[in-house]
């Protein structure tokens, strides 16, 4: 469970940076193999990539960005077409369905595909990381606070990156390896991200949380 006190500065800062990076952003960030949110549908995806390994429906996975997608992606309504090496790099990718509309795609790298430094020149965007509260609370001497955001002296096992963009919420898994300074409490290099991406998702903005409207217009 991820801290509504860390996610909400977090998302500020980086709806802040995107006007920064509109020029630079490539069309990736809402698109993928051919297939692109808010437009494609599962008949697209089958032509493109054939039958899925499996076909379910079910709620919409977000992690580590849940306080950002509205509680709709807690209802059994998405249908998700799971494929098993559907490219390189990519050991298996789930796309996900609402009303035949692709909202997400979440992508399992393979080992040492992408690097987490990559990931902004890649996408055109500028990414934070993001902590698992417990871990934050648990290891406070390898993170400081500053204006209300947190950084890492040193980078736990596992940790997110994410990016806001026009269209999407970019969010990256990283593994980082336990290496003897870890052991020792050493401090990491700063100014890069260590480890290495294990996990990729892209969900549309669409989905983005704007639970309570209603009431205050």
């Amino acid at each position: 469970m991820y801290g509504t006190a860390l996610m909400k500065p977090l998302l500020l800062a980086l709806l802040l940076l995107f006007p920064f990076a509109v020029h630079a952003q490539t069309a990736v960030s809402d698109r993928w193999h051919g297939l692109t949110l808010d437009q494609s549908s599962t008949a697209d995806a089958i032509r493109l990539f054939g039958k899925p390994k499996t076909d379910r429906v079910s709620p919409l996975s977000a992690t580590p960005v849940e306080s950002w997608v509205s509680n709709k992606r807690k209802q059994k309504v998405f249908r998700t077409l799971e494929y098993k090496d559907p490219a390189s790099g990519v050991e298996k990718a789930w796309l996900t369905f609402l009303d035949d509309r692709l909202i997400s795609v979440m992508l399992d790298m393979k080992e040492g595909t992408v690097s987490p430094d990559a990931l902004s020149n890649i996408y055109g965007t500028p990414f934070r990381p993001i902590f698992d509260s417990l871990t934050v609370a648990l290891s406070p001497r390898d993170f400081q606070r500053d204006k209300g955001e947190v950084y890492a002296r040193s980078y736990p096992v596992v940790y997110h990156l994410a990016s806001v963009t026009e269209r999407s919420f970019v969010t990256a898994m990283v593994v980082n390896s336990v290496g003897i300074g870890k052991m020792l409490g050493l401090p990491d290099k700063q100014g890069s991200f260590h480890g290495k991406v294990a996990f990729v998702q892209i969900i549309s903005r669409t989905m983005e949380n704007r639970d309570g409207a209603d009431v205050l217009r």
